[in-house]
């Protein structure tokens, strides 16, 4: 059994990871250094905490990799799976994991650098190729 690493770029239950593996444990881990680092905002955290509220997820605080480590083996799973992110920090973390990666059907193909850390900028970019 594979145990599914849920972060912030997959809070959602059709994501590839649960539609793979829909009876396996999964588990998010809130990294306040990486919070204090990115500068997130309270607004941002409550939405996250929502969407991780509809999902069948363990939450957790502290190193991610240690906690995914921990939690792995208290599930007695043979792995790691996750979703593919644009965030180098995650995808570092996913490397030491040695998680399985799944990619993620693109909500929109766009070509050109994004600036994923504002939802109305990355929108403005991307509106004009969803909507008529």
């Amino acid at each position: 059994m594979k145990l599914i690493w849920v972060h912030a770029d997959c809070l959602h239950r059709q994501s590839p990871a649960y539609l793979a593996y829909p009876d396996s444990p999964s588990i998010f881990v809130w990294d306040d250094l990486e919070l204090q680092r990115t500068g997130w905002t309270m607004k941002r955290i409550a939405f996250v905490y929502e969407c991780l509220l509809d999902l069948p997820v363990m939450i957790r605080r502290g190193d991610p990799v240690l906690e995914v480590r921990r939690f792995m083996e208290e599930q007695q799973c043979s792995g790691v799976v996750t979703v593919a992110t644009p965030d180098l920090h995650l995808q570092a973390q996913a490397k030491s994991l040695k998680a399985e990666i799944l990619e993620w059907e693109p909500f929109v193909k766009v070509t050109g650098k994004l600036d994923l850390r504002r939802f109305s900028r990355y929108w403005t970019k991307v509106e004009g190729l969803l909507l008529p």
